[in-house]
């Protein structure tokens, strides 16, 4: 038992938490990079300082999200989130442009997370607990259940859902506890003992344990969980566990972190948050935080972000947020931790219904109303393809007390045709009752967006609003043969500066229904060299970002001109083309399209049936290079123009 703490403390830690955040990220962020490396750094200081501290989406985006409770409540879903990354976020990084892309689309939480998303074990969720944490100071189930509906909208079904949620524990603790390992066990318990996350940060704290040097310790784990984007979640969570234990004070914690490498910006700035709050932000050390002071610079005037309308001054943001916290403690009927008599750190952790994120499904999406809840399962992917049916089942189960018969009716586009294991549902008060759809299409029906609505009615009973099902459209594209032996330079008898019209001989039609291509050279491939021919129309003229991350060299042709060849081969890193050098900085490349149709032409070398490759394309926006990367909404990739 522990007694309420005093509001003035309370207060203190959470301008700590935003005061440690602010110092981690400008720390860490000059040293970021797209790929993690084996050697180290050995800093001891800012490597930049620029007034106010440096930009950081860590920062920016969780005030955002503050915007959006000032509005909802403490009742807001994952639903108001998306809505918000929508109106407010302009930089497409990594996930956030894939899982944005997917919203774009008409894909809900945790599906718009799931569905081609390359990067759905990355750090851009466990970077944004502390809000949760702020606004359920020792209610770490509630700071869970927050952190859990935000992750999962960019990273349904990845490590980084699992990383919030520690996080966001751990932090929601350390208001109440300041042991280290007691709170690093603690967050732990929240989270699957089977998921990469737990493993590495228990790893860590085994080899602490071992008294190993904390050098060492960071390549054991470096070595054990290794991963080459610099972003990847379970390592870094790692390398901010090892920061935490051997660190001898709060800047020298954060800098062990940081010259642990990686995400150096997120490692960093999560343990000054945390630490902050264990801290407040009065026994924080005056060197790390008053060069800073106490406003938060953001992206707003680069573009990065928009509308944002949330405090950006520390003080009045600790101020906002510790009113929140109130509210969300009366929200839940919880004990405020401020003027509650007594309050139980281990009673309350977990106890809530959302404990089932250990065993969510992110290829779902749930609706709730008129006492019945219903499920959308995604079976394979989200999207649409000619070659193959999309199967989709709808899964529902009657929250009342009475049994009764549902009809069900699918409302159709032209040239979309669903086969289905019933007309009639019998639902039974908590039994669930699932309807199998099995979805194909006309190739010309195909489009970006491929929306089908279900209805439920029922006799006597009030009619459902309808429910979208909704699904992507797949890629048409034209595959050739291996040419054995081949490489980028060896001519072949496909003509690379030719504008094709109709489909070659030497082209076989293929659907992908992700950016990445599947398996295109066959399971028994020769080394060689492959053909991979695509089609995309935009209603005017426009620059896009173009990329074929791959595990080889290719080199990339449109409207039959070369404009690209791989320059180094690096690891894949499939995203939508952000960032000053674009994507993997070796296969991406900025290209004019023309008004109506484009021919892109891959020629792909390849060493294997092991190799593997995205296509990716990505909007521009002249402005802000942190804008590109984003989703082409016009642009019509699902059919051939012959």
């Amino acid at each position: 038992m522990r007694d309420a703490m005093d509001a003035k403390v309370l207060k203190d830690k959470i301008m700590g938490c935003w005061l440690g955040k602010n110092a981690g990220g400008t720390l860490g962020e000059p040293l970021e990079e797209k790929y993690g490396k084996k050697e180290m750094f050995s800093i001891d200081w800012y490597p930049s300082l620029p007034e106010g501290g440096i930009p950081n989406d860590d920062l920016e985006l969780q005030l955002i999200f503050l915007q959006v409770l000032l509005e909802k409540g403490p009742g807001l879903t994952s639903a108001d989130l998306i809505q918000e990354w929508l109106d407010c976020v302009n930089y497409n990084f990594d996930e956030y442009g894939l899982s944005k892309a997917n919203m774009m689309l008409g894909l809900m939480p945790p599906v718009c997370g799931w569905h081609n998303n390359a990067f759905k074990d990355c750090m851009g969720s466990p970077i944004r607990s502390e809000l949760w944490a702020c606004i359920a100071p020792g209610n770490p189930d509630l700071a869970a259940h927050y952190a859990f509906m935000d992750a999962v909208c960019d990273h349904g079904g990845g490590e980084s859902v699992y990383g919030e949620i520690y996080n966001a524990v751990v932090q929601s603790l350390a208001f109440v506890e300041h042991d280290r390992l007691t709170l690093i066990r603690k967050g732990l318990s929240a989270i699957p003992a089977s998921s990469l996350t737990r493993r590495c940060i228990e790893r860590v704290v085994q080899v602490y344990e071992s008294h190993v040097d904390w050098k060492q310790a960071r390549n054991v784990v470096m070595e054990e969980f290794y991963h080459p984007i610099a972003q990847y979640a379970p390592l870094n969570l790692g390398f901010q566990t090892i920061g935490w234990l051997y660190g001898q004070d709060f800047g020298d914690a954060m800098c062990k972190a940081v010259n642990c490498g990686w995400d150096t910006d997120c490692t960093a700035a999560t343990l000054g948050a945390t630490l902050g709050i264990i801290q407040g932000a009065s026994g924080l050390p005056e060197k790390w935080i008053k060069p800073l002071g106490y406003t938060i610079t953001t992206n707003m005037r680069t573009g990065g972000i928009k509308n944002l309308s949330a405090p950006t001054d520390i003080r009045v943001l600790t101020d906002l947020v510790y009113e929140q916290a109130e509210k969300v403690a009366r929200y839940w009927g919880r004990e405020s931790v401020v003027h509650g008599n007594k309050h139980t750190a281990d009673s309350s952790l977990l106890q809530i219904e959302h404990k089932g994120y250990e065993t969510y499904r992110p290829n779902s999406i749930k609706y709730s109303e008129q006492g019945l809840e219903v499920c959308i399962l995604y079976q394979d992917d989200a999207a649409l393809l000619a070659e193959r049916p999309s199967r989709v089942a709808v899964e529902v189960v009657n929250t009342g007390k009475v049994a009764y018969t549902l009809q069900v009716l699918l409302m159709l586009p032209s040239g979309i045709s669903v086969q289905s294991t019933t007309q009639k549902l019998q639902v039974i008060p908590n039994v669930p009752a699932v309807v199998s759809l099995v979805i194909k299409a006309d190739v010309e029906a195909i489009k970006s967006r491929n929306e089908i609505h279900l209805m439920l009615r029922a006799p006597g009973r009030t009619a459902l609003h309808s429910i979208p099902i909704v699904l992507a459209g797949g890629y048409r594209w034209a595959v050739s043969r291996v040419y054995p032996k081949s490489l980028l330079d060896t001519p072949t008898e496909v003509p690379e500066d030719v504008m094709f019209s109709s489909l070659q001989p030497y082209f076989a039609e293929r659907w992908f229904p992700t950016n990445a291509m599947e398996n295109p050279c066959g399971k028994h491939a020769a080394s060689g060299v492959q053909y991979l021919l695509h089609y995309v129309q935009v209603p005017r003229e426009m620059d896009v970002v173009l990329g074929f991350p791959n595990t080889n060299r290719m080199r990339l042709y449109v409207n039959a001109q070369q404009v690209h060849e791989t320059t180094v081969v690096r690891p894949l890193r499939p995203n939508m083309g952000n960032g000053g050098a674009l994507g993997d900085l070796s296969n991406y490349k900025v290209v004019t399209l023309h008004a109506g149709w484009n021919q892109i032409l891959v020629k792909w070398e390849i060493a294997s049936s092991e190799e593997q490759a995205h296509f990716v394309m990505g909007s521009i926006d002249p402005a802000c290079v942190k804008n590109h990367g984003g989703l082409v909404l016009d642009a019509i990739r699902t059919q051939f123009p012959w």
